[in-house]
C-alpha cells in the first residue's frame, strides 16, 4: 500500500475521550474553519424561480468570504469573493458566480454559468450534541427516518441501544456491547445512495484509548444492517507504530481514522512518529456492507 506524505486536517478532540465528548458538525471538515461549516441539502435548477426536483446531502463552508460547497459523492465548488462587491464571486475556472436573493432563511442561492445552485439549510440532525449519548440520549434524523441512541454502563464495557423509527419494514431496537465508551455518533451517506449510515465511535478504557467502530447502513429506507470494519492487523504496514489514541470522523464521502505513530522507545504520552490517517470508502459486498481502505496518508 502506498503511503503519501500529506494529510487532510481536522481538529483534535478536546479532553479525554473517556468523557464521551461528541463530534460536532464542524469537527468533520478537512481544510475548512470548523465553526463556519455545516451540512445542508443541495440541488440544481435551470432558473431562479424553479426549485430543484432533486437534492442531495452536501457540506457548505465559508471562511473569510470564500465559499466551498461539496456534494456527497458528487461535485465540489469553490467560490472566491470579487473585491468589495458583496455576492460576487468567481469559481475555480474563473467564471462569474452571483449569490441571489430568494431563499431568505431557507438557505442560499447561487447563479452559476448555465444553472442555479440551491443550498438549503438542512433541518435534519446528523450529529449527536456533546455528552448526549450518555446523558439523556440523542436522536439523529434524516427525512422521515430517525434513530434514538443511548449508552449506559461504566467501566471498560458499556452498552449501546439504537431505536430506529420511520423505516418501512423493520424498526426493531438494536442492543450492542461496546469495548469502552462511545464518544461520538453521526449520520452520513458515504456511498451517496440517498440513505444514511450510522457511525458510532468508541474508545477503550485505559491509557491506550484504542478506537473501534459500530456502524449500520439503512437499506432503501426499509431496515438496517451492520457495516463491517476489517481489523487493521490485516495490513502490517498500516499498524506499524500503532498504539491506540484513534480518532474517527466523516470527511466528505469518506470515513477517516487517524492516530499518532510511535517509534521504538516512545512513551505512551509522547509519540514522535507523526500521524497516520486512513481513509475508508463504503462498499456493498456479497455478505453485506464493508469499509475498505482506499488511501493511507502520513504527515
Amino acid at each position: 500500500m502506498h503511503l503519501e506524505g500529506r494529510g487532510l486536517q481536522y481538529p483534535r478532540k478536546l479532553g479525554a475521550i473517556a468523557t464521551a465528548l461528541s463530534l460536532a458538525t464542524g469537527y468533520l471538515l478537512a481544510g475548512a474553519a470548523a465553526a463556519d461549516s455545516l451540512r445542508a441539502l443541495c440541488g440544481f435548477s435551470a432558473s431562479a424561480g424553479e426549485r430543484p426536483e432533486q437534492s442531495a446531502s452536501c457540506i457548505f463552508s465559508q471562511r473569510q468570504g470564500f465559499i466551498s460547497v461539496t456534494i456527497d459523492g458528487g461535485e465540489r465548488f469553490e467560490f472566491s469573493p470579487v473585491g468589495d462587491m458583496p455576492g460576487n464571486f468567481t469559481d475555480g475556472e474563473g467564471n462569474a458566480v452571483y449569490r441571489q436573493r430568494g431563499l431568505g432563511e431557507e438557505g442560499q442561492l447561487f447563479r452559476l454559468p448555465g444553472r442555479y445552485l440551491y443550498v438549503f439549510w438542512n433541518p435534519d440532525l446528523w450529529n449527536c450534541p456533546v455528552d448526549s449519548l450518555s446523558v439523556g440520549g440523542c436522536i439523529l434524523r434524516q427525512g422521515s427516518a430517525s434513530f434514538e441512541l443511548q449508552t449506559s454502563g461504566n467501566g471498560s464495557i458499556t452498552q449501546l441501544r439504537i431505536v430506529p423509527s420511520g423505516l418501512t419494514e423493520v424498526n426493531e431496537k438494536i442492543d450492542a456491547e461496546l469495548d469502552g465508551t462511545a464518544y461520538g455518533a453521526e449520520l452520513a451517506d458515504l456511498d451517496a445512495n440517498g440513505w444514511p449510515e450510522i457511525y458510532v465511535y468508541v474508545s477503550s478504557a485505559g491509557s491506550g484509548s484504542y478506537g473501534s467502530l459500530l456502524a449500520y447502513a439503512v437499506n432503501n429506507g426499509k431496515s438496517m444492517t451492520p457495516i463491517y470494519l476489517p481489523p487493521m492487523e490485516k495490513d502490517p504496514e498500516v499498524t506499524k507504530g500503532y498504539m491506540g489514541h484513534d480518532e474517527f470522523a466523516v470527511v466528505e464521502n469518506r470515513l477517516v481514522r487517524r492516530f499518532p505513530v510511535y517509534k521504538e522507545g516512545d512513551t505512551n504520552s509522547a509519540p514522535s512518529g507523526g500521524t497516520r490517517q486512513l481513509q475508508y470508502r463504503l462498499e456493498k459486498g456479497e455478505a453485506g456492507w464493508e469499509l475498505q481502505v482506499d488511501r493511507v496518508v502520513e504527515y
